[in-house]
């Protein structure tokens, strides 16, 4: 029965550690993807084509998100379990390797996912530079700089109308904007969540060494407590004894006083009878005629 229980219990550990990994795989598809839609709307010459590959890019990052996070959770929670088994286990090596690997690849997902996204910020911000010397040829680099970090400007916004560009063009040096700065969101999110993912292995190593310093304590408590109870044992051992001997000698007195009354008490009969029958003898006998 031990066997079966554990062999439950390890099927169990893989169709969970199976589910994590194929939830990442769907992860890096959905990074692929996003990739592909990125270089659609840097791209796309139309607005309407832009915006929809932009809202269908949009809902796959929020759904790419979650799952990050999910399956983020999820392995730390399998660093809690590896955390409660002892090294002597023979499961634990096992269960650390899974961990590992899980944690790396989710980590090299999301470090991944970096990457499309900083590359995309430099794409939009190169596609807004060129657009931006489009409308004023003579724009010095800070100028362009400073338009990057705020197109939404008056001063942008009037260089741009000036030459006649349709305020639909306005919304979308906006949108582009507002767009790199959610990018940029996303990737400080992605930026904590691999810290963690990092920190995880350097947590997992301290809770294995308070576990086996808790469990060389314990031990060394029950070794303690198994040598008190072997001292009282033998305390209780060397009372009985010494109450043995005791009431072997109390035995022993009783045993020569019972003899010497004994003794002693026949003697002092006799020689109350002896004097009896002197004192007899002496009365009874008639007196002399002398004496008459």
């Amino acid at each position: 029965m031990a066997y079966s229980s554990s062999s439950n219990e390890i099927e169990q550990f893989l169709d969970k550690t199976g589910a994590v990994e194929k939830n990442i795989d769907i992860i890096k598809a959905n990074i692929s993807h996003i990739q592909e839609l990125q270089t659609l709307i840097l791209g796309s010459t139309l607005i309407q084509k832009e915006e929809s590959y932009r809202q269908e890019r949009d809902g796959l990052m929020n759904d790419t998100r979650q799952l990050i996070i999910e399956n983020k959770n999820n392995i730390k929670q399998l660093e809690y379990e590896n955390a409660r088994l002892h090294t002597s286990d023979p499961n634990y090596e096992l269960h650390k390797r899974r961990h590992e690997f899980l944690r790396e690849k989710l980590a090299n997902a999301v470090s991944e996912y970096q990457d499309v996204a900083s590359i995309y910020i430099r794409q939009q911000e190169d596609r807004m530079a060129r657009q931006y010397k489009v409308v004023n040829p003579n724009a010095t680099r800070q100028e362009i700089n400073n338009y990057l970090s705020n197109p939404t400007q008056p001063v942008f916004q009037q260089a741009i109308l000036r030459t006649g560009e349709a305020h639909s063009v306005l919304d979308q040096v906006k949108k582009r904007h507002k767009d790199i700065k959610n990018i940029e969101q996303t990737i400080t999110e992605l930026t904590v969540l691999l810290k963690e993912l990092q920190l995880q292995v350097e947590e997992q190593d301290q809770n294995i060494i308070r576990i086996e310093e808790n469990t060389e304590k314990t031990a060394d408590r029950l070794e303690k407590a198994g040598d008190n109870l072997n001292m009282a044992r033998l305390n209780a051992m060397s009372a009985r004894k010494k109450k043995w001997i005791c009431l072997g000698i109390l035995l022993v007195i009783a045993a020569i006083l019972i003899i010497i009354i004994i003794v002693k008490v026949p003697k002092s009969s006799s020689n109350s009878s002896q004097s009896t029958t002197i004192y007899t003898t002496v009365t009874s006998s008639p007196l002399p005629t002398s004496a008459l």
